[in-house]
């Protein structure tokens, strides 16, 4: 074998290796048009990018907790929790639309903060912690909303993520900025270092000076924060607060997503573009559910294959590349 394809090899496997949900979205795209009409249709597309965007921002933020090592069952009630605290504000109690967002990321963030608090400084394990919380933050949401939604939520509220700019729905474009700024923190940044070095070995990251607890801390604050924005985005979207959006389904599809994208259950590893291919994939799976008329749980059951599979070829892939 020559030179040039030894190189051209090499370079093949470190992109298999680095982005193989990349290669998992490939794949099932090209069965999907081979099999489902009209999978690629440009309106097909766009519906399974918009479907897309408003997931990706959520699953970027348990990528960050994941590789640390920790999870956050909680995600999906955090999402009910802020979407009928924005709709009270914004409806109920009327107040101006950039106070109501303001005090809806803050409630995020304070989840996030509670969390943290109790897996890092407590030292209660974070499956524990967030499934306790999960389900507090659900009777909250169900007490403050008195187990009711909230319609016909003001126009220029709404105007917020039905806007199109350059021919994108702003939710898009929020998506994409997010993804942007989280590549950036993520891959260039010191704190993405210390993060893969604490999800490594943790001991070893507090010995060579990372400040380990406010790391993980704040890994769990800014999963909580873009949980938030989703929440509002998501409210947008189907005009109605609702204190049971979310909830268990929603946060195993997030982590699903996270995990096809290649984000280690143990720590230390996750990408942006991995999360990001992760969601499209269950999207497109998704897409092709519906048109193809399948019963929603067989999507159920084909998720739970999909994520398997992803697992399987994760631990193949690290073996062999």
């Amino acid at each position: 074998m020559s030179t040039t394809q030894l190189l051209f090899s090499e370079k093949v496997r470190r992109f298999v290796k680095r982005n193989g949900s990349v290669v998992i979205f490939l794949i099932l795209a090209i069965i999907a048009s081979i099999f489902v009409k009209n999978f690629f249709a440009l309106n097909n597309f766009l519906t399974i990018i918009k479907q897309a965007a408003i997931p990706i921002i959520a699953c970027l933020g348990i990528t960050l907790v994941l590789m640390t090592g920790g999870i956050d069952l909680s995600l999906g009630y955090t999402l009910g929790l802020c979407s009928i605290t924005v709709g009270l504000l914004v409806k109920g109690v009327g107040l101006p639309i950039w106070l109501s967002i303001f005090i809806t990321l803050l409630v995020g963030l304070l989840v996030g903060f509670i969390n943290g608090i109790l897996v890092q400084v407590v030292k209660v394990p974070a499956f524990i912690v967030t499934l306790g919380t999960g389900y507090i933050i659900f009777g909250i949401a169900q007490i403050v909303s008195s187990g009711s939604d909230i319609n016909r939520l003001p126009a220029n509220f709404r105007a917020i993520g039905v806007t199109n700019i350059f021919g994108l729905n702003t939710t898009v474009l929020i998506s994409l900025i997010i993804c942007v700024v989280m590549y950036y923190l993520l891959h260039h940044s010191t704190f993405g270092r210390s993060l893969s070095a604490f999800g490594f070995n943790a001991k070893a990251a507090r010995m060579s000076g990372i400040k380990t607890e406010r790391l993980n801390i704040s890994v769990y604050m800014i999963c909580s924060f873009l949980v938030a924005i989703a929440a509002i985005l998501l409210t947008i979207r189907v005009n109605c607060a609702q204190p049971t959006m979310g909830g268990g389904v929603y946060t195993f599809e997030v982590i699903t997503g996270a995990i096809i994208g290649g984000a280690s259950l143990f720590g230390g590893i996750g990408t942006v573009i991995g999360s990001v291919f992760g969601v499209l994939t269950i999207k497109v799976l998704e897409n092709c559910i519906n048109l193809l008329n399948v019963s929603y749980y067989t999507y159920q059951a084909f998720q739970g294959i999909v994520i398997l599979l992803a697992i399987i070829f994760e631990n193949v892939k690290n073996r062999r590349l």
